[in-house]
């Protein structure tokens, strides 16, 4: 017979058991929602097991690298949801083959040969990664040298918060050559100003993104694609550098790219003229628009928000997708200071997104 005391012992055991299996449970739909964390995991296991068994080394190697290209995938995928690109994975080959990429169920694999030097092995699966599975439609129909200077500074992004070293491989091994050619300078500090000003990732690269499906799927001029893409730079560069309260155009209308940026929340209206302003504003777009970025102070969430929900049905409109950054800006003397902004991106209905998340 049992004795209470037992059956208290069978009821602990039971919880403690239920509480691990719940805990397990949890482990594991974390790492299956967020891989390349236990990529990493798995990376600084083979980190200390290295010094023990040789065959870890290479593991520590693969897991290092894939996790940190998936990391930066994860983050640009929040800047810009709509991104085309894959996840990637990493490959050793032998000595006597060739390096090589390819597309496998939605990855990018890329077969790597063994190198002593780690920062090497980073940068160079780095550039392969961005150059092969990064706004891949769009990029086939771009002029090399906009195609080289999108590709180095996303490599740059990706590495300019890791170790010095790795960094300066980087700048030895690609940039330093690439910037002696005039066409990818002016483009790479171009996109360093657009990036501060914290528009590199939500409009650039999501305009490419709708341009690359555009251009994919219809007869084109390739000089007009080429003038296109510069003209958008050029367009992002002068917002990017204009003084507060400024005023510059802030509607782009190429041939395979419409948009209009729209700021919300300028003090003075909303307390003197409220939503009304605004509103009439987006009424009044050119209806040949087909994305509308609507930005603001953070401060001035809740009043970006009911002005583009109260209006997307009467423009035509769906809600693509909401952020918060960090931005840089010019003030009314052109000195730099840093703004915490929102924004609100709205897509007009009538145009098929692909990449939906």
């Amino acid at each position: 017979m049992f004795e209470f005391e037992d059956f208290t012992l069978i009821e602990n055991l039971t919880i403690n058991f239920g509480l691990i299996t719940i805990s397990v449970a949890g482990i594991i739909f974390f790492f299956i929602r967020y891989p390349s964390k236990f990529e990493r995991l798995v990376a600084w296991i083979h980190s200390i097991l290295r010094k023990l068994i040789k065959q870890s080394e290479y593991t520590f190697v693969k897991y290092n690298v894939q996790s940190k290209l998936n990391s930066y995938i994860d983050k640009a995928r929040k800047k810009a949801p709509q991104i085309e690109t894959s996840r990637a994975t990493i490959e050793w080959i032998d000595e006597n083959q060739t390096m090589d990429n390819f597309i496998n169920n939605g990855q990018l694999v890329i077969r790597m040969q063994r190198s002593d030097n780690q920062n090497r092995n980073i940068v160079n699966a780095s550039m392969a990664f961005i150059s092969s599975g990064y706004l891949k439609k769009a990029k086939s129909y771009i002029a090399k040298y906009q195609r080289e200077s999108i590709d180095l500074f996303v490599c740059y992004d990706m590495l300019k918060n890791e170790k010095r070293e790795i960094l300066d491989q980087f700048t030895q091994d690609y940039l330093k050559e690439a910037m002696t050619n005039e066409k990818i300078g002016e483009f790479f500090e171009k996109f360093m100003d657009i990036d501060k000003a914290g528009i590199f990732y939500p409009i650039f690269i999501q305009e490419l993104t709708f341009f690359g499906e555009k251009v994919f799927t219809r007869k084109r001029n390739q000089s007009q694609v080429y003038e296109q893409v510069k003209n958008l730079v050029m367009f992002l560069y002068n917002y990017a550098n204009r003084k507060q309260s400024e005023n510059t155009i802030t509607d782009f209308d190429g041939l395979y790219s419409k948009f209009a940026i729209r700021i919300v929340g300028k003090s003075f209206k909303i307390n003197t003229e409220g939503e009304r302003t605004y509103k009439s504003n987006l009424k009044k777009i050119d209806k040949s628009i087909e994305t509308i970025y609507l930005l603001g102070n953070r401060a001035n969430k809740e009043f970006i928000q009911r002005i583009g929900e109260e209006c997307k049905g009467m423009i035509g409109f769906d809600v693509l997708y909401r952020k918060e950054y960090s931005s840089v800006i010019k003030n009314k003397d052109g000195g730099d200071f840093e703004v915490d902004n929102y924004l609100m991106v709205l897509r007009n209905d009538k145009i098929a997104t692909v990449h939906k998340n």
